[in-house]
């Protein structure tokens, strides 16, 4: 709390007043930072009609969060703090973040549910884990992680459109 603080550029007893622990902290976090990529991820499956630029659009909002936004992401997708209330808020980030790719491959094509649900998990799973290799390794820029999982998943979307 003290290194917190004074990155806030008040004391520990202001912060205090305003969270009576660091859990209570760290939970007002994750609903910024949840918050943010939720919008992020609306804001670009909404940006087109086209399902194609919607792939795009999304995985690159999800990228720009990754870089601009990289402690919001760590607070998020990388926290080692196992907490009960923590985790249902990122489990209703994830469950909101899906609801929307789910719609969104419905209208594009005649998918049930499980179908839908199945291919939204594929989806952000593979970003997820791309993610995570750019971190590690590197020899793969954003720009070019973006283009080759649009690519990627266009491919085999595009397959659905005829059912």
């Amino acid at each position: 709390m003290d290194m917190i603080a004074e990155a806030a550029g008040v004391s520990k007893p202001v912060l205090y007043q305003h969270f009576d622990s660091k859990q209570d902290l760290y939970l007002a976090l994750i609903d910024s930072s949840a918050a943010l990529l939720d919008s992020r991820l609306a804001e670009a499956l909404g940006s087109t009609t086209d399902p194609h630029e919607q792939v795009h659009a999304t995985y690159r909002a999800y990228f720009d969060f990754v870089v601009s936004h990289r402690e919001e992401f760590v607070i998020i997708f990388n926290s080692d703090v196992y907490e009960p209330k923590a985790e249902q808020k990122l489990r209703a980030l994830r469950e909101s973040s899906a609801t929307r790719v789910v719609s969104a491959l419905k209208n594009f094509a005649r998918l049930s549910d499980d179908e839908a649900q199945l291919l939204c998990r594929a989806l952000i799973g593979t970003a997820e884990v791309v993610v995570k290799q750019i971190d590690s390794h590197r020899g793969v820029d954003v720009d070019t992680a973006v283009e080759l999982l649009t690519q990627m998943s266009w491919g085999g979307l595009r397959s659905f459109a005829d059912r």
